[in-house]
């Protein structure tokens, strides 16, 4: 079976300790990257209307050993939740090996599981929001 070409996960730390603990991973890995920011665009809902806005996006062009795009963000879908990502896009046979190696040396790296939510993130953001509910078995894909 392929891998999906792009893989995202809900991830329980925020976007900066994310982002550094990915980069302590490639470097103790070998890895050759560049990095790099964007934006990210989601939606978010103002009282009855959904509004656009955008993001700060920690990102990771890696060349070596593998190919791929590495996006860390946030995002604030109502005025006290946030939702935070780790974004994998590139994603094929060849590369899945290599990232699964790497996903698992920065779970490894953190202080508890990255799909280890406090209640009152997940209370913030609704008990029954698909991010958190499904975090677990994205992060699985990995064996982490």
């Amino acid at each position: 079976m392929d891998p999906p070409e792009t893989w995202r996960a809900a991830v329980c730390f925020d976007a900066p300790s994310t982002a550094s603990k990915l980069r302590e991973a490639m470097d103790a890995l070998g890895w050759d990257y560049e990095r790099d920011r964007g934006m990210h665009h989601f939606s978010r809902l103002y009282i009855v209307i959904s509004m656009p806005t955008n993001s700060y996006t920690f990102r990771f062009n890696v060349k070596r050993p593998v190919k791929v795009q590495i996006d860390v963000y946030e995002e604030r879908p109502n005025h006290s939740a946030e939702l935070r990502f780790v974004e994998v896009k590139g994603l094929d046979r060849k590369s899945a090996p290599k990232v699964r190696e790497l996903l698992n040396e920065f779970a490894s790296s953190l202080p508890r599981s990255p799909y280890d939510f406090f209640w009152q993130e997940r209370f913030r953001a609704g008990l029954l929001n698909r991010h958190h509910l499904t975090a677990r078995r994205e992060w699985s894909r990995w064996g982490i």
